[in-house]
């Protein structure tokens, strides 16, 4: 029972959220409670939370929408952008290395992917657009976490670190010392981290100020990709990253 109440609550929530448009951007509580034919007294219990978490800001008696939703626009926006420019590099880099190709986000302890160009001869591992997997067992994850704060990787290795394929990372210090080692040589090579005779390869993508907010990888079995191969990937992985970045406004 109370997992429902919750659950009505944050259905009640979003539907409050929804009233506010460009046509009506403010609401007042009973303006509210009888759009949704809610009891006013929740309604008013439900603003004030959404007000405390930034969600709405009070002008005068009535309600508007607030900063935290801009911020979670911002992040929409951002992502969509990293999608949108990422296509073309992205298909022409699988054409390149004939393997499947990735662009991924930092999420917490996860990468997710952004989007996935797939080659002729996948690996079956089931990744999709929106799937998350552990950032300390990817190419894509441990190069991204080479570029976060140390509160970051404090909150990462304090989570656990997972053990995935055969040569996952599971000491603290074994992971510091691999990510200070992407961090200066600007890429990421994983081999049986996240899935037996899988290697995986990923260089960063950076905005106009030059931050990391995304990766670049390819993917593939380690049957195809051979060691002696390995800097032509890396090569050619750097170049896809830096052709997304240049497209975000990054000068190199």
């Amino acid at each position: 029972m109370e997992t429902h109440g919750v659950l009505k609550s944050v259905s009640n929530g979003l539907a409050i959220l929804h009233l506010f448009t460009s046509k009506k951007p403010t609401w007042g509580v009973t303006d509210i409670a009888n759009e949704l034919h809610l009891n006013k007294s929740s309604v008013s219990r439900l603003v004030k939370e959404l007000v405390v978490e930034g969600f709405l800001e009070k002008v005068g008696s009535k309600y508007q929408l607030g900063i935290s939703v801009l911020c979670l626009s911002g992040v929409i926006t951002s992502h969509l952008e990293i999608y949108r420019e990422a296509k073309a590099p992205l298909q022409a880099l699988v054409t390149k290395v004939e393997e499947t190709a990735h662009v991924s986000i930092l999420e917490e302890t996860n990468i997710t992917y952004l989007h996935k160009v797939e080659c002729q001869h996948p690996v079956q591992l089931l990744s999709y657009i929106g799937k998350n997997n552990p950032a300390t067992c990817t190419s894509s994850g441990k190069l991204l976490l080479a570029f976060q704060p140390d509160s970051i990787l404090k909150n990462v290795i304090k989570n656990g670190l997972p053990k995935c394929g055969p040569n996952s990372i599971v000491d603290q210090n074994h992971l510091l010392n691999d990510l200070q080692k992407i961090r200066q040589q600007g890429y990421s090579i994983c081999v049986n981290e996240l899935h037996d005779g899988v290697v995986s390869i990923a260089a960063p993508v950076r905005n106009y100020t030059g931050e990391v907010i995304a990766a670049v990888s390819i993917v593939g079995p380690s049957s195809r990709m051979k060691e002696d191969s390995y800097s032509q990937y890396v090569s050619e992985v750097i170049k896809a990253g830096l052709q997304v970045s240049e497209k975000l406004g990054f000068i190199h």
